[in-house]
């Protein structure tokens, strides 16, 4: 069932052809949206596309919910996409936990990143060169650009027809079941990823890299480490970045010679945040505690000091994992004694707390530092789930809506306030929220069910019910949208 779910995820949202293996093109027939010199279809119709991607993966995968790793990766996208040619789009920066070193771009801005590359990347600088081509992709559109003949269908069936074309690139039988799904005809067609696509992405990537504030050489060095590494491997054992992504040694030298060309710039970024959230997303995505552990001691045991601090910090979350509170903190102490306003460090002593059901302690340095950090994403979620638990939900339901205030969406945040307005004995709202929670979930049925709820809960309130009758009228719209296929 994993394998499945994994070979999904990476064929279905992976980047258009960021590196074209052999020449290789799908012979699978695709709505055209216009050729690459005419006009596009809106940035609305873009963006409904990416939407519908966006939903059909997260019925059939998980995503990084932790709100620190994913502060961490949105941070990282922003500042690159502020820095593109187009950064007033609406990105959508998340984070996968497959083991697979990928990276992955959808139409309007959505931009997946696995696990595996943040963990295989040696510096910020590697996994930003990564994200930075994936923007070059989708502010030059590449993958409707990418369509030579064209005819309109809706999005719903756009965005099937392009899941079913990316499964058939490394899975002929896989896209063909796919295509069967939802070709109602013989539409026949081809996806050509250009090599003019890839050294546009390179060139602008590197630009955007540049312009943030990064090494132009990380993107040339991690695509060798990558060729390099594919030595060792064999067979159906190549990174799922080395499929989808081939380097060539021509790609490699074009961008050591673009490179050349730009000064290196000075990083303002904390890099040692990079290195902190490695260790967290390792502690997270790996099951077995031994061999964590195991690692963690071996790193530790080595005389030479790089990289020590991370080390000690992934290992404190390793044995907080495992449920040696004790050790966990024992561990994490030096860290917090040489920088105690290190955040990080402070949300993993606040784990520790709650973990061993201390939550007035955890409560505690939560406030401290929501006065040093205001309105920091992670630490506000953190201190929502201990506020929660300890049955002060208007407090919580405070802080989510500063959250929402500030434009953060994710799914938790609406789930964790239906749980503060249920929580508050506001039924209505309750429902309200959680039908936002499963709308951003792509489970649009659930989402209109639990309107209706909300609407019946409601009573005589007939602003609340107004409400919520002009919010179910939009959410079956986009059901009725997305059933025509």
């Amino acid at each position: 069932m994993h394998s499945m779910k994994r070979y999904f995820l990476l064929l279905l949202l992976f980047s258009p052809g960021l590196f074209i293996t052999n020449g290789y093109a799908v012979d699978i027939a695709l709505p055209e949206m216009g050729d690459s010199a005419g006009a596009l279809i809106s940035p609305r119709e873009e963006y409904d596309i990416g939407q519908a991607f966006f939903w059909r993966l997260q019925q059939n995968t998980e995503l990084v919910e932790d709100p620190e790793v994913n502060s961490y990766i949105q941070s990282l996208g922003y500042k690159l996409a502020s820095n593109s040619d187009e950064p007033g789009l609406n990105y959508t920066f998340f984070m996968v936990p497959d083991q697979s070193v990928n990276a992955f771009a959808a139409p309007g801005g959505f931009i997946g990143v696995n696990a595996g590359l943040l963990l295989t990347a040696e510096s910020e600088d590697e996994l930003a060169s990564v994200m930075a081509h994936e923007i070059a992709h989708i502010t030059q559109r590449h993958i409707l650009r990418s369509f030579e003949r064209y005819k309109r269908m809706t999005i719903p069936r756009t965005a099937a027809m392009i899941a079913a074309a990316l499964l058939g690139a490394a899975d002929p039988r896989a896209g063909s079941a796919a295509i069967l799904a939802v070709q109602a005809g013989d539409i026949q067609s081809q996806i050509d990823y250009t090599r003019a696509h890839e050294s546009e992405a390179d060139n602008l990537g590197m630009q955007t890299l540049v312009q943030a504030g990064f090494d132009p050489n990380a993107m040339p060095s991690f695509f060798e480490k990558l060729q390099q590494a594919s030595r060792y491997y064999g067979g159906d054992s190549v990174p799922e970045f080395l499929r989808t992504h081939p380097v060539t040694l021509s790609r490699i030298a074009d961008a050591r010679g673009r490179a050349v060309k730009y000064q290196k710039q000075q990083q303002l970024s904390d890099g040692l945040q990079f290195y902190l959230m490695k260790e967290k997303l390792r502690v997270m995505t790996t099951d077995d505690s031994s061999k964590l552990l195991n690692h963690y001691e071996q790193v530790l045991s080595l005389d030479n000091d790089k990289n020590k601090d991370p080390a000690r910090y992934g290992y404190a979350l390793a044995l907080l994992k495992s449920g040696q509170h004790t050790r966990a903190r024992s561990t994490l102490q030096p860290l917090l004694e040489k920088d105690h306003d290190r955040l990080a460090y402070q949300l993993a002593l606040a784990d520790i707390e709650m973990a061993v059901g201390r939550v007035s302690t955890a409560l505690a340095i939560y406030e401290e530092f929501q006065r040093l950090y205001p309105d920091d994403q992670a630490l506000s979620m953190n201190h929502v789930h201990a506020l929660l638990r300890n049955g002060r939900p208007q407090e919580a339901a405070n802080l989510l809506q500063t959250q929402l205030d500030l434009g953060e969406n994710s799914r938790d945040v609406y789930k964790l306030m239906a749980q503060a307005k249920g929580d508050m004995g506001q039924k209505s709202q309750a429902h309200t929220w959680l039908a936002e929670y499963y709308y951003r979930s792509g489970l649009l049925k659930a989402a209109a069910d639990q309107l209706r709820l909300a609407a019946d809960a409601a009573g005589n309130d007939e602003y609340q019910r107004a409400k919520i009758a002009s919010r179910l009228r939009e959410v079956e719209n986009a059901l009725a949208q997305m059933e025509q296929q």
